[in-house]
């Protein structure tokens, strides 16, 4: 009986320790206990409980802080952050902020609009938190000098997952990292963003996702299956970045413009470092990012951009189209000369360009650069019968069930393309390519076999794992 006791009081007491979870409803109250009967009314109430292993479930409907709401300050108190993520999950137990289910919740940051400072929508400095399936708009600006809003920042969790948040319609940048490690954007869109209020209303200061991280320590970050389009500034950004980034499987079109298509800032789709002319004051080694897989259409500017980089990023299987410069890889000459140079150390390999308005290539160094099976340098001639589609609006379909990015024939070449037989484009994954499979087979089914197009490398060995629409396979 003693043992039996012991042991009944170890599992209360095992019980006991396990997280809560919380529901927040706009019809809640913060008197309530946060059950799903009984939900919450601001996620602040919900944050303000949670610990690791905690999931905050946010129910349908739109959530509307006040600047009452403010959970803290950051960045020597710049940063007005409506909530503060400082708490930190575990790999076991992550914290997760998520919508419930199938509903759709909205986080409108438009009331908060603090004199002489900076909002930040979500300032992540905890471990291992997860936000997933919901939206934010209308963060806001309200200081008329250099300054920017962010909707999420990340400025120092590591291990962390965003996953299917939209971010639009507001004057803040989208997600913004400058410290953490091992992080993971993933099938997130960004769009609609744009500041008419900071620079005395120039109106250039929204990027969809930023990277600028300040230290080589703040390693392995990764966006993936992302979209960005009509930001008024770049789609996505790496300028001042100090560690290496992937970017996956993204597409970015329409940026440099507002939601109406009127004409604000830079116009990148995809800016792969840089640290621009200014003077250096410290000793640089720049990082090699990794642009792969993705697809620029329609920027103001650059589609692929290297940005004045000082050294050299891997640029495999991008498609670029109708920009007024396809690719532009630019490098600075040097950390003490502030000097435009042909783009040196760069590699790539695969990449598809077709129908700019200026140029289908820019400042690339044939010498300094490896450059294999583009169809550019030599020049591949295309034409509109390649594709089986060039309509760009299919960018903007529904995402699939899952969150990955809609099944689409833009861009696609077609099989009796000369450019098919290349493996170039975004269309054919380059770990894919370059290991060499031809075809490989459902892990469940010894039957079905499926060609190489489509399939991205989970493990990118010999014999691994294989992904396409969130379908594991193996090699054949």
């Amino acid at each position: 009986m003693k043992n039996l006791f012991t042991l009944i009081v170890v599992l209360a007491a095992a019980t006991s320790l396990q997280a809560a979870d919380y529901y927040v409803s706009p019809q809640g109250n913060d008197t309530n206990t946060g059950a799903i009967d009984a939900p919450f009314a601001t996620l602040k109430q919900a944050i303000s409980k949670a610990t690791a292993g905690t999931t905050i479930y946010l129910r349908e409907g739109t959530y509307q802080p006040t600047e009452a709401e403010i959970m803290g300050y950051q960045e020597g108190n710049l940063y007005a952050c409506v909530y503060n993520l400082t708490a930190s999950g575990t790999a076991q137990k992550p914290i997760t902020i998520t919508g419930y289910e199938d509903e759709k919740a909205v986080i409108d940051l438009s009331l908060v609009k603090p004199a002489e400072k900076r909002v930040s929508g979500f300032y992540v400095k905890g471990n291992y938190w997860r936000l997933k399936k919901f939206d934010i708009i209308g963060i806001q600006v309200t200081i008329t000098g250099h300054t920017q809003s962010e909707n999420i920042s990340m400025r120092g969790g590591s291990n962390c997952v965003i996953e299917q948040v939209n971010i639009h319609d507001g004057m803040g940048i989208g997600i913004y990292f400058t410290r953490g490690s091992n992080n993971l954007v993933l099938n997130c869109d960004a769009y609609n963003n744009y500041d008419p209020v900071s620079e005395n209303g120039a109106g250039g200061n929204c990027d969809g996702f930023g990277f600028h991280l300040n230290s080589s320590a703040h390693a392995n970050n990764v966006i993936r299956g992302c979209r960005a389009w009509r930001n008024s500034d770049d789609g996505y950004d790496l300028i001042n970045n100090y560690a290496a980034v992937v970017v996956d499987s993204c597409w970015a079109w329409e940026n440099g413009y507002d939601a109406n298509l009127t004409s604000r800032g830079d116009g990148t789709g995809i800016k792969g470092g840089g640290y621009g002319m200014s003077t250096i004051t410290k000793t640089i080694v720049a990082p090699r990012n990794v642009i792969k897989n993705c697809i620029a259409w329609k920027n103001k500017q650059n589609g692929i951009y290297a940005n004045h980089h000082l050294g050299g990023n891997d640029w495999y299987n991008n498609s670029a189209y109708a920009n007024k410069r396809n690719y532009n890889m630019v490098n600075r000459k040097s950390e003490a000369e502030a000097v435009d140079v042909d783009g040196y150390d760069h590699v790539l390999k695969n990449n598809l360009s077709y129908g700019s308005t200026t140029a289908n290539y820019v400042n690339i160094s044939e010498t300094l650069c490896t450059l294999e099976n583009n169809t550019f340098l030599p020049t591949i001639a295309l034409s509109v019968s390649d594709f089986e589609s060039l309509d760009g609006t299919q960018l903007k379909a529904p995402r699939q069930a899952d969150g990955s990015l809609p099944e689409i024939t833009f861009l696609k070449l077609k099989p009796t393309s000369k450019a098919y037989t290349m493996n170039v484009g975004y269309q054919f994954d380059y770990e894919t390519v370059a290991s060499g499979i031809k075809s490989v087979r459902i892990a469940d089914s010894q039957d079905a076999v499926y060609t190489l197009e489509g399939f991205r490398v989970e493990h990118p060995t010999a014999q691994g794992i294989y992904i396409r629409g969130g379908k594991k396979f193996v090699v054949d």
